[in-house]
């Protein structure tokens, strides 16, 4: 499925949908896309302009995922893209213990000519989601990028 915010020079993503995902609201601003999936997952397409190199777009990115949550936990592993710089998140957020949500991310750091963008593939659905598992490879495995 192609995810675009429309903002001229931002690139285009395109991604696999797992299986029992469809679109969702319309997309705005750095949404591109919105999914539904079952058992409450969601999975969102961000295509959001920085300035900033990687490693600090990486670092703010990982910082407001876990903000405003009391309990979360945050690992990351790397996932370069076609040269582009990259990681996955995982883990959970919650206000209570024994409450919440997992989730899961692949966030990449795409240069054009135009400027730099932050490409972020999020799912997320309620703590022990059983579609969890079965839809990480596929939403945040390697994803097309276009650009202009």
């Amino acid at each position: 499925m192609t995810a675009t915010t429309g903002s001229p020079g931002s690139p285009t993503v395109v991604v696999a949908v797992p299986d029992g995902f469809s679109q969702g609201a319309p997309p705005s601003g750095d949404v591109a896309l919105n999914l539904t999936g079952p058992d409450g997952l969601t999975g969102t397409v961000k295509i959001t302009p920085t300035t900033q190199d990687a490693a600090a777009a990486f670092r703010q990115y990982a910082d407001a995922r876990t903000a405003g949550h009391e309990f979360n936990s945050l690992s990351i592993l790397p996932a370069e893209l076609c040269g582009y710089s990259g990681q996955k998140l995982m883990g959970t957020l919650g206000d209570k213990p024994g409450s919440g949500s997992d989730y899961a991310d692949r966030i990449v750091h795409v240069w054009t000519n135009t400027g730099d963008y932050l490409v972020a593939l999020q799912l997320q659905g309620p703590t022990g989601s059983k579609g969890l598992d079965a839809a990480k490879p596929v939403l945040l495995g390697d994803f097309g990028i276009r650009l202009g």
